[in-house]
């Protein structure tokens, strides 16, 4: 391999030269108009499609549905530019680090938004995807109705929640077809997967929160009449699109592929990296190899002991049926307790509470393992929900030693550990107290997925395991997972793969079995440049972690050096690491404090 990527290293070296101020929340004149542009830029999002306000916790808009039209769509693009042209303008005159990063930061996310619109052109390849996007949103007003009592919720709160489920069904058919106008190249894979997710949405819509509704609007029986014409026509409506997709998509194109250059676009504009495809294969391969070599070491042990690998070496099996969510809650205590116990990272007081819940039906083609929700921007509600599916027999998962069906203690806790404590759960949680208003709207994956992979390797060398075998060789197959996906997403992006030949290197190197393959690679082929954060990020982690220890010596530690790193933002590491380097000269406890954690 060449020498330890040079542009990463030189742009963390480079903070060893500033001498400006740092601080990202500081109140200087480029601050204020960056943050006034990002309240612009959120208020109008959130004007223009509520379905986003849903998402970030913002009040008053759960309601409504947007419309769909040409001239909305060229509003859009017409407002990132003039943004972008405002933070360019901005960026020009900052004088402090943490200005400057602010602005690349919003620049980032609008050059997100606009290679979505006119790179990727997802809204004109997904007839599904209106369909999807309103029982997504349904599903989470669903999981945030309101419980009388909770968070100073009253009755009012729950009819207004109910109505805003009501009204979004009543729009709901008008949202789809408007949607699907709008779908000038349909594709065949987002059709394909598409069809399978529609599958499942009676499964919730007329399942569990219909289930909900039948209960909580009893005292209301217009409002539940209400909700039941307006459910039967949007399913009626899923059912059409579904029969329609089904009907022609073998005539639609595969025009999921967006090329190299556009990949790399995503990579240098939207999440900063000073990589290209080449350094993330270069990466990656080395990850699949010592996730190879980790298992032929587990492999000897576990010959030399005579101990089988699953639940004999991992801590026993799991319950099944009812009892295996409050199983799944005992061990997130433990793993918090560990936490504590380990001096891992600061756990703050105000911390929320995490929900285990079946993943939906609706999610499972494309999220066939654990998953997690944070809790949303701007929500005063701080819970966490944490998505499990459940094996159908756990019997069968663990003799095939299943990748995504978590069987036995060990497995629960490595799978927890990332999706919930100390990773995405705290992380999150703690990135939305940000002061800075810059860094609140974001949501790094690098950073995100970095940091909870990193972590799971972590948990094993800290001992949480003791001697059980059963863990490590779920994390070394992990890893391997990784590095193949971190392969498989630029060669699917580019065409340099088809779909059928990233899922059978994605079967012989992963451990997966071939439908989850397929469901991996399908997300992956619809989502370009998002998994390889997990492989991307680590790296990141691991070379700003070692640039920590060679500044600090014997002053530095884990916790300290963790509670750093949550401590700025869901930002990209190019942002994150020469500000974590150039604070070093305060105490962590002030870092700490600047972030609002």
């Amino acid at each position: 391999m060449t020498p330890l990527f040079p542009a990463l290293r030189a742009s963390l070296l480079a903070v060893a030269l500033v001498t400006v101020a740092t601080s990202a929340g500081a109140d200087t004149p480029a601050h204020e108009r960056l943050t006034a542009i990002a309240h612009a830029y959120i208020d109008a999002v959130a004007g223009d499609d509520p379905i986003v306000a849903t998402a970030l916790g913002l009040p008053g808009a759960d309601g409504k549905l947007p419309i769909a039209s040409e001239a909305a769509r060229a509003a859009r693009i017409a407002r990132l530019r003039a943004w972008k042209a405002d933070v360019d303008a901005v960026a020009a005159a900052t004088t402090s680090l943490g200005d400057t990063n602010d602005a690349r930061l919003l620049r980032a996310e609008f050059d997100s938004a606009l290679n979505e619109l006119l790179v990727r052109e997802g809204d004109r390849k997904d007839y599904a995807g209106p369909s999807l996007r309103l029982v997504g949103t349904l599903f989470v007003q669903f999981l945030h109705l309101p419980v009388v009592g909770r968070d100073d919720a009253r009755q009012a709160d729950v009819d207004r929640a109910w109505d805003d489920i009501v009204a979004r069904l009543e729009q709901g058919p008008a949202f789809i077809v408007a949607g699907q106008r709008m779908v000038t190249r349909p594709g065949r894979l987002f059709g394909t997967v598409g069809s399978r997710r529609i599958a499942g949405a009676p499964d919730f819509l007329a399942g569990a929160l219909s289930e909900a509704a039948t209960a909580q609007l009893a005292r209301r029986p217009d409002v539940l009449a209400r909700f039941i014409a307006g459910r039967d026509r949007t399913l009626a409506t899923m059912a059409e699109t579904r029969a329609f997709i089904d009907a022609n998509v073998a005539a639609w194109p595969d025009n999921h592929v967006i090329g190299k250059a556009a990949y790399e676009q995503i990579l240098r504009e939207e999440q900063l990296l000073p990589f290209d495809a080449a350094d993330i294969e270069r990466m990656a391969r080395d990850e699949l190899a010592h996730g190879w070599a980790e298992e032929a070491w587990l492999r000897s042990v576990s010959a030399h002991r005579r101990i089988p690998f699953g639940a004999a070496s991992g801590g026993g099996m799991a319950p099944g049926g009812p009892a295996l969510v409050g199983y799944y809650r005992d061990r997130i205590a433990e793993l918090h307790a560990f936490v504590r116990e380990h001096d891992v990272v600061t756990l703050p007081d105000w911390l929320g509470a995490m929900e285990i819940v079946e993943t939906p039906a609706f999610l499972q083609p494309v999220s066939p393992g654990a998953s997690m929700r944070a809790p949303r921007r701007f929500a005063k509600a701080t819970t966490g929900y944490y998505f499990i599916t459940p094996p159908t027999s756990l019997a069968e998962a663990a003799e095939r030693l299943d990748m995504n069906q978590d069987f036995d203690r060990d497995r629960i806790w490595s799978t927890a550990a990332h999706e919930a404590m100390p990773g995405h759960f705290l992380q999150l949680s703690i990135a939305r107290r940000h002061p800075n208003f810059v860094r609140r709207i974001l949501d790094d994956g690098c950073l995100a997925e970095g940091w909870a992979f990193y972590g799971e390797e972590m948990f094993v060398r800290l001992g949480l395991y003791g001697d059980d075998l059963d863990a490590r060789l779920f994390t070394a197959r992990w890893e391997r997972v990784r590095g193949v996906r971190a392969i498989v997403d630029p060669k699917l992006a580019s065409g340099e793969w088809t779909t059928a030949q990233a899922v059978d290197f994605f079967v012989a190197q992963s451990g997966f079995t071939r439908s989850a393959a397929e469901a991996a690679v399908d997300g992956m082929a619809l989502e370009p440049g998002g998994v390889i954060s997990y492989t991307v990020g680590r790296f990141q982690l691991q070379t700003l972690l070692a640039e920590y220890l060679v500044r600090t010596g014997e002053r530095g530690s884990l916790r300290d050096f963790h509670d750093r790193l949550l401590s700025y933002g869901a930002v990209p590491f190019a942002v994150l690491g020469p500000e974590l380097l150039a604070d070093l000269d305060k105490p962590a406890s002030a870092v700490r404090a600047a972030a609002n954690y």
